[in-house]
């Protein structure tokens, strides 16, 4: 029973995951870094997707940081 709810919350943190890092990977990463990448390939952008899917809420919270930083 245990592993079951330890699998659930592994599979739902990943999920979220994955639905954060489409748009991160089209917007957020030139938000964050524009001069790291700012002319960067879809290329790039798939090989981070593995990273972005991992560690989702610490970029998420560097791309809310910017935006608030930007207005």
């Amino acid at each position: 029973m245990v592993i079951n709810i330890i699998l659930f919350v592994v599979e739902v943190y990943l999920a979220a995951g994955l639905l954060f890092s489409i748009p991160f990977a089209v917007k957020g990463v030139t938000a964050i870094d524009p001069d790291g990448a700012g002319g960067t390939k879809w290329g790039f952008r798939l090989i981070i997707l593995p990273g972005t899917i991992i560690f989702w809420p610490v970029l998420l919270r560097k791309w809310i940081n910017v935006k608030n930083r930007n207005k």
